[in-house]
């Protein structure tokens, strides 16, 4: 019962060699002017943003954020640099515009809900003056 024992073979592992390639990596062009021209855009794009929900800042932010955008894209065209800030930029300006315009929308129908209950107002005030 000694010999009971059992051998495991053993097996030999062939030895290879692999290769990798590694990834080319595409350099963006530097543009020394990246700082000023992104925080450019990003501050244009907050003030038009913040504006958009007043009465007559809806229709200044509308401008604004067409004009920030249309620069952006003009920017990237040229080779400007694509970074998380350029495209939070470009998100924000896009936002302004349409928030610009639906309160634009809004303050005019409110506008006009005001002028027709003063009117309301007005015309019962003067038939019961005129009793």
């Amino acid at each position: 019962m000694d010999n009971n024992q059992y051998q495991q073979p053993q097996y030999q592992q062939a030895q290879q060699t692999y290769q990798y390639q590694a990834p080319v990596q595409q350099q963006q062009p530097v543009d020394p002017n990246y700082a000023e021209v992104s925080t450019d855009f990003l501050t244009k794009a907050i003030v038009a943003g913040a504006i958009s929900t007043l009465p007559v800042g809806s229709i200044i932010a509308i401008n604004m954020a067409t004009k920030n955008r249309a620069a952006l894209l003009d920017y990237l065209s040229r080779g400007g640099l694509h970074t998380v800030k350029i495209k939070i930029s470009s998100a924000l300006s896009r936002a302004a515009r349409y928030s610009g315009i639906g309160f634009t929308i809004f303050w005019a129908v409110w506008l006009l809900y005001y002028i027709i209950a003063m009117s309301v107002v007005v015309l019962g005030i003067a038939t019961q003056l005129g009793r």
